[in-house]
């Protein structure tokens, strides 16, 4: 039987090239312009899209990613492991926090217990940031489309001027304290 184009977990072998311009443009869109990113790509990581090895001391992260990515995860893989770039610093926290406050007999309890709410936290992060440029890319295409210049144009002067990004005369105060 045929997949049909587009169906649920169809996976897409994607070239080096894509996942480059991909990890530079997320890297840059989350200020990560800092750090030192090593990409790698692998036919198949087991268990895993995508692994992060951080070192937040030098800035520098090695991603491993997994070349037959899911087309509906797309950029979403890509987004997860940069946000453990930076959540790394929190789970060192919790790391820390562990071991001075757990009693040494349940640790690793503790550990075990953090760690799936640490990657459903980075997971949410990740879809979040993916939507939100979705959703930001939309917008621009909308507002550059030739019915919406033309609507802008018909409105009043002071909502064009608002619309245009000016503030309006009566409505700027100064909150001083």
């Amino acid at each position: 039987m045929k997949r049909q184009e587009g169906a649920p977990g169809r996976r897409e072998l994607r070239p080096a090239a894509w996942f480059q311009e991909r990890l530079a443009e997320w890297q840059r869109r989350m200020g990560l312009g800092a750090w030192t990113i090593r990409p790698a790509y692998k036919p198949k990581l087991r268990g895993a899209e995508g692994l992060a090895k951080v070192n937040t001391g030098f800035l520098e992260a090695e991603l491993t990613f997994r070349q037959d990515v899911l087309v509906e995860r797309g950029d979403v893989v890509i987004v997860h492991e940069l946000t453990h770039i930076l959540t790394d610093e929190w789970a060192e926290a919790m790391e820390s926090v562990i071991k001075d406050y757990v009693p040494r007999k349940i640790q690793r309890d503790a550990r075990d217990f953090l760690r799936p709410h640490e990657e459903s936290v980075v997971e949410a992060i990740a879809h979040a940031l993916v939507r939100t440029a979705e959703i930001e890319r939309s917008n621009r295409t909308v507002s550059q489309s030739p019915s919406n210049v033309a609507q802008a144009e018909s409105k009043r002067p002071d909502e064009a001027a608002v619309a245009a990004g000016s503030k309006p005369e009566a409505s700027s105060t100064t909150a001083e304290g």
